[in-house]
């Protein structure tokens, strides 16, 4: 029995309609979609046949969605989880950095050990913790070489520093006898000596210069360079009281032993006490990447679901109250704020971050000697596909803000010139056309929610195939009810199969399909309602349609067919990306199902790097990971054709100096080079540092404070110097106001840990364990590192030198000159040292000019439009080699390409990471005081979104258009490649791309970067407009009878992405000119008489 359908205005003859205008209520099924959502559609009879009974149709604005049923409140353990992050992983990470400093303080307790390091046993501790026994293996094994290493080299340094001092004082003085013990065994201090002091303090200096310039080149080398400054102060500052060789020599072993001994407790709680390798992180990674694709995937279906009832023109209506009053809330913001759409931004950003920290572990996690299942290429390629199922994801989240652009950019536009108009009053059209947007959502409900559980499933069998979960048992799973996904497919041939079950990824390929079929079926089924006779055969064969292409317009119409080809490509972006999804998953699963079947995850065996990835590792061990590696392409021969790559390929040229042309020309390079590290910003980094701990450790070389220095215990001032300075002002303050609170804290917790068990030996350490296992918990968030480090290094100093004191006497603890205080005073004095050196610190930051977070923010946020005009380069040269691919072009596909494509991708990854740090300084310029007016955050914010939208919109592009390539060697049909040929011959005879956007890009980088004014007159060039210019070449390429080729949905992406990219290009031009100006000579003047109007009356002239 045929069904009713709602009415709808009388519609134009089909030959004067390329884009069927919607809804598209009348589109139905297929077979396979139906049997899938057998269950749920039974259950809607009713209300379906009512509906359809009744002519009207319910108004939108007041329908209000159905109740949930009540969800049962989580317990309070898995809320308490969610809130804090403390799964079993961060609870073993807490654990394992606690344990080496609380063993090396319980192991002072023998007596062996107190006599061999006797009051310098507290190092022991200290090293343990900075050692950071919590790290992955390989990172660990990577930063304890580091340390080890530097470490040596700072003992090697502090000898000739030693030696350099007591020939100073040996030639100045004769050699009294010593005068009093030192702070190791076997050691005895000198009467002061001028000569031995300025020498040591030269050499402080030097050393404190050269590693500060190396830590801010080098980032990661942050605690080895911390640990070469905490050994070099304690050394320098005992260093003039040496009177021989010998003393200084014996001083620096005990040193150097305490250190070692520490790193040892740090290897051997890090490898044998619950052992966590790169490989299981990035495998623990993978399993939370691909549940949060899950809830992703969810989190989608519910925001199109909110989508099916939205009121475009309210969204209207609030952008323009917005743009009428910049500072004033919207009065409509509550009332339609949308959970979901918020959710999904959520997880999306939460992928995105999870995807970044993926991409730093994947270099880790390949190096690392393993016994496992998965080698390094295996690796590679699950975290390719990963990356595959990432870009489509991100683009679908977009649809959020398209739906609101279309809103403000187009709503305004179709109320005021659609001919519904012309007739109807403002209510209907606003009705009308939010019925058509709101039938479009609700088409794309049922297929889109089938694919969604075919995709979730995929992910799941991924999981259980590549051992990343567990699955659950027979049993369990034959006592569960079956869900609709793994039910019977009579088609496919698969009876009950499950993720899990072998050759699952073949089912889930007939899902693949399933879904793009279906979609042919729907499409054809309208255009057959709309007077186009075709089957979804007709879409394997183009010629059996030709008769039915010939379409014309008019004036009139030319409105209906902009708005109806506007609803059509967000069809085709929605479909388009959820089938890239798809395939992307299924990728995923055949690479899991290919794993198991070649016996790959059957055992595991020993996995080694290669001789290649090990030297690669040594080259950028002590340089920035992957910086300056980057391969150039000058001149290639591929396919008989030289191919010259463009200057983007080439090292930066110098606008002072010519390359290089002799060996004595390269000789002078390198020694311009070596001197021009002075001039950088490292250089002035670490004179800052060298000039903040020289200021308090001067008091070490002088005469009359040199013993006050050393009995009170100043020397953890300059330690905490070389722990906390910060490049920036923001981070400055608040790193001072936070690591002053961590040290209070620390005092706390040392009382408490003390008096609570009233000074017993084992229940201090006890305590001590506890309140460290609990500040080790801030260590996971990099913003609380080196601030939970100061706490626990406060603290460790406090307890280690009571239970020192406690088993030596205070005879042997004071023999040093170091007079004993109680814990109270002690805490007390720790206290005030530490933030004395804070407060060094935070003078030197700003002293003699600041280094502020803002001017930071700055440069960053240009070197990041710098990197996106890099970006949109490489995009566009991509977009056009692909053409000429699908045209036969051959040559074009091998070298070129990889170099092209790892090029694009290593400026993505550079770019992500930079937007990073420019949000975290946008962060800190909070805490930086304003002198003067107030600092335009807000901007700085805009500016940043634009640019990250602007990159995930080229990154989508880049993706669509990757997928032309792959259609076109297709075997599947040979008509596909057809049409994509003539699309692409159509494409290469215009100009779809422009160098302007790298111009304006470039252009904004350097008006950012130096604050100079932008160029007047300056805009964002218009998007591609591919369909229009396309029409009028051939009118038939872009006709409806194409809608089902997979070209056509990529098309569309581009389309879209194009528009969004000049969308967002206006605006952050609008940004920076706000930021920096306009050169703008020219006058207005506004009349007295009529305060509203304004006369140009005269233009700036070119001098």
């Amino acid at each position: 029995m045929a069904e009713s359908t709602p009415e709808s205005p009388p519609e134009s003859p089909v030959k004067d309609r390329p884009f069927p205008a919607f809804p598209l209520s009348r589109m139905r099924t297929s077979t396979i979609m139906e049997d899938e959502l057998s269950h749920r559609t039974q259950s809607q009879n009713t209300s379906s046949s009512t509906e359809n009974a009744v002519p009207s149709i319910p108004s939108i604005k007041n329908e209000k969605p159905p109740e949930q049923p009540p969800q049962d409140k989580p317990p309070l353990l898995a809320r308490i989880q969610a809130k804090t992050g403390l799964n079993t992983r961060v609870l073993i990470a807490m654990f394992k950095g606690c344990l080496p400093p609380v063993i090396s303080i319980a192991m002072y307790e023998s007596t062996s050990v107190a006599d061999t390091y006797s009051t310098i046993g507290y190092v022991i501790s200290i090293m343990a913790a900075l050692s950071l026994p919590m790290l992955p293996r390989a990172k660990f094994l990577q930063m304890m070489f580091l340390n080890i290493v530097l470490t040596c080299a700072a003992a090697a340094v502090t000898l000739l520093q030693i030696y350099c001092a007591t020939q100073a004082r040996a030639h100045t003085t004769h050699a009294p006898p010593p005068t009093a013990n030192g702070p190791t065994p076997g050691t005895r201090l000198a009467p002061y000596n001028s000569s031995a002091s300025a020498i040591c303090a030269i050499w402080l200096f030097v050393q404190i210069y050269a590693i500060s310039v190396a830590r801010a080149a080098c980032p990661h080398l942050l605690f080895p360079v911390i640990m070469w400054g905490i050994f070099t102060n304690i050394a320098s500052i005992y260093a003039p009281t040496f009177p021989t060789m010998d003393v200084g020599i014996n001083f620096t072993e005990r040193l150097l032993e305490s250190f070692l001994t520490g790193y040892g407790l740090a290897v051997g709680v890090s490898l044998f006490i619950f052992p966590t390798t790169v490989r299981m992180t990035f495998f623990a990674q993978s399993t939370g990447f691909i549940k949060l694709v899950q809830g992703t995937l969810k989190a989608q279906m519910a925001y199109l679901h909110t989508l099916e009832k939205i009121d475009i023109f309210a969204i209207l209506e609030r952008a323009k109250e917005a743009r009428m009053h910049p500072g004033k809330e919207p009065s409509l913001a509550k009332p339609t704020s949308n959970p979901e759409k918020q959710k999904l931004k959520e997880l999306v950003a939460k992928l995105s971050e999870l995807h970044g920290k993926m991409n730093g572990d994947l270099t880790f996690a390949k190096r690392e000697v393993a016994f496992g299942k998965l080698n390094a290429s295996d690796i590679s390629e699950l975290f390719k596909h990963i990356q595959d199922i990432f870009l489509p994801l991100t683009g679908m989240s977009s649809a959020a803000d398209i739906f609101e652009r279309i809103a403000d950019k187009w709503g305004q536009a179709e109320l005021d010139t659609s001919p519904l108009g012309i007739q109807r009053s403002r209510e209907s059209v606003v009705f009308e056309l939010n019925d058509q947007w709101n039938e479009i959502i609700r088409t794309l409900h049922d297929p889109f929610e089938t694919m969604t559980e075919a995709m979730q499933a995929g992910l799941q069998h991924s999981l259980y195939a590549l051992e990343l979960a567990k699955p659950p048992k027979k049993q369990a799973m034959n006592n569960q009810r079956t869900s609709k996904v793994f039910s019977d497919d009579v088609e496919g041939g698969a009876v009950g199969i499950k993720p899990g079950d072998p050759g699952y990824s073949k089912y889930l390929e007939t899902k693949v399909k399933a879904f793009y079929e279906d979609r042919k079926a729907t499409l054809a089924s309208y255009c057959q309602e709309e007077g186009i006779q075709l089957d979804p055969k007709s879409f394997r064969n183009s010629a059996a349609i030709i008769g039915n292409r010939q379409f014309k317009r008019n004036s009139q119409d030319e409105i209906v067919h902009q708005r109806n080809k506007r609803q059509l490509y967000l069809v085709l972006y929605m479909e388009f990306l959820l089938s890239s999804a798809g395939r992307a998953v299924l990728s995923l699963a055949q690479f899991a199902d290919q794993k198991v079947e070649d016996g790959t995850m059957k055992r595991k065996r020993l996995i080694l790097p290669g001789f290649k990835r090990m030297k690669k590792w040594l080259i950028t061990l002590f340089n920035n990971e992957g910086e300056g590696s980057d391969d150039t392409l000058n001149i290639t021969q591929a396919s008989g054709a030289r191919i010259y790559g463009g200057q983007s390929f080439e090292k930066a040229k110098d606008p002072d100096h010519l390359p290089p042309a002799n060996r004595w020309e390269r000789i002078g390079n390198v020694l311009r080079k070596a001197g021009g590290i002075f001039g950088s910003s490292h250089s002035a980094y670490g004179l800052r540092v060298a000039m903040a701990t020289i200021s308090v450790t001067i008091m070490a070389f002088l005469a009359n404070t040199q013993e006050w220095f050393i009995t009170q215990r100043i020397i953890w001032g300059t330690v905490m110097i070389a722990i906390g300075m910060t490049v920036s002002a923001g981070d400055g303050v608040f790193g001072f106001f936070a690591r002053i609170g961590g040290t209070v804290l620390a005092l706390v917790t040392s009382l408490i840990v003390w008096y609570i068990v009233d000074g017993h030996t084992a229940g201090v350490i006890v305590f001590n364990f506890v309140f460290m296992f609990a500040e080790f918990y801030f260590m996971i968030y990099p913003r609380f590192l080196i601030i939970a480090l100061v706490t626990i290094v406060t603290q460790a100093l406090i307890i280690g030198y009571e239970l020192e004191v406690k088993k030596v006497g205070q005879k042997v603890a004071t023999a040093n000159l170091q007079p004993y205080y109680s814990i109270a005073k002690l805490s007390a004095y720790r206290v005030a040292t530490v933030a004395g050196g804070m407060l060094v610190c935070f003078i030197w930051t700003y002293f003699p000019y600041p280094i502020t977070a803002r001017s930071l923010l700055r440069k960053d946020l240009g070197a990041s439009l710098y990197l996106l005009a890099n970006f949109y380069g490489a995009v566009h040269t991509t977009f056009g080699m692909r053409l000429r691919a699908v045209d036969g072009d051959t040559k074009f596909r091998e070298v070129p390409n990889k170099k092209l494509d790892k090029a694009r991708t290593d400026i993505y990854v550079k770019e992500m990471k930079l937007l990073a740090e420019v949000k975290e300084q946008c962060e800190w310029t909070k805490w930086e005081p304003s002198f003067g007016g107030k600092f335009p955050r807000k901007e700085y914010v805009a500016i940043l979104q634009e640019v990250h939208n602007i990159l995930n919109y080229l990154s989508l592009m880049s993706y669509a258009s990757r997928s032309l390539v792959h259609e076109n060697n297709s075997p599947n049909n040979p008509n596909q490649a057809t049409w994509l040929q003539d699309f692409s011959r159509l494409v290469g005879s215009i100009s779809v791309t422009s160098h302007e956007i790298t111009s304006i890009l470039t252009l904004l980088s350097a008006a950012v970067t130096n604050g100079n004014s932008l160029p007047p007159y300056l805009k964002p060039p218009r998007a591609y407009e591919l369909s229009r210019k396309l029409e009028e070449l051939d009118a038939d390429i872009l006709s409806i009878t194409h809608v089902a080729e997979p070209g056509y949905s990529a098309f569309a992406v581009i389309q879209i992405a194009s528009s969004l990219v000049s969308d967002d290009l206006g605006k952050l031009i609008s940004n920076v000119k706000a930021l920096v100006g306009e050169v703008d000579f020219s006058f207005h003047v506004m009349s007295t008489a009529h305060s509203s109007e304004s006369m140009l009356l005269n233009r700036a002239t070119t001098l």
